[in-house]
C-alpha cells in the first residue's frame, strides 16, 4: 500500500470512479471540472491529514488551479466530459498501464466530501469557488501579476493556510464565469 502523496492521474481516476458512483451528473465532468475538484480533494486532504493529497504542485492558471500532469493527462478532452482515465506510460516501451487506485480511507473521505458538497455544480461556479478572495488561487494569482512572485505554483502551505475561504462562497450563488478550456500560461 503507497502513502500519500498519490500519483495526480490516480487520484483523478478515483475521483471520477466515485463520482459515477454517487453522482447523476458524473458523465458531464470536464477537464476544467476536473481540476478544481481535484484541487478542492487535495486541499481538504491537506487540512485534515497535514499531508498533500498528490505529488507535485498545482498552479496558478486564469481558470484556478491546475496540475500540469493531470492537465496533459486530460487535455484530449477539451470541454467534453471525460470518458476513459488516465494511464501511465512506460518512456521506454511507451507502453501503457493502469494506474493502482490509491487505497486510503482519508483520501475516499476527502474524495466524497468535496463530490458531496460541490460535486452537483456547473464547472464555471466551481472556478468561482477556486477564486475566492484571499484564497490559495487569488494570492498567487496577485503575485504573479504584481511581480511578486517567480512561479505560478501554489505552494501546499498557501493551500492550507487559505484553503477554507474557497467554500465561504455560496455554492448556490450565479457564476460569473464560462465553462472554458484551460489553457497553460504564456510564460
Amino acid at each position: 500500500m503507497s502513502q500519500a502523496p498519490y500519483d495526480p492521474r490516480a487520484v483523478a481516476n478515483k475521483l471520477l470512479d466515485m463520482a459515477a458512483l454517487v453522482m447523476e451528473k458524473q458523465a458531464t465532468i470536464t477537464p476544467l471540472a476536473l481540476q478544481k475538484l481535484l484541487y478542492f480533494v487535495h486541499a481538504r486532504y491537506l487540512a485534515t491529514t497535514g499531508k498533500p493529497a498528490v505529488k507535485g504542485a498545482f498552479e496558478a492558471w486564469q481558470y484556478g488551479p491546475v496540475h500540469p500532469t493531470v492537465y496533459k493527462a486530460f487535455s484530449d478532452f477539451g470541454k467534453s466530459p471525460i470518458t476513459s482515465r488516465a494511464k501511465a506510460q512506460n518512456l521506454l516501451t511507451g507502453e501503457e498501464r493502469e494506474l493502482a487506485a490509491p487505497e486510503d480511507w482519508q483520501l475516499n473521505r476527502a474524495i466524497m466530501s468535496v463530490l458531496l458538497n460541490v460535486g452537483h455544480l456547473p464547472a464555471g461556479r466551481l472556478v468561482d469557488l477556486s477564486h475566492a478572495e484571499n484564497g490559495p488561487w487569488h494570492f498567487i494569482w496577485e503575485k504573479v501579476r504584481k511581480g511578486e512572485a517567480v512561479t505560478r505554483q501554489i505552494p501546499d502551505k498557501v493551500t492550507q493556510e487559505r484553503g477554507n475561504r474557497m467554500f465561504m462562497i455560496a455554492p448556490h450563488e450565479q457564476s460569473d464565469s464560462l465553462d472554458g478550456e484551460e489553457v497553460p500560461p504564456q510564460y
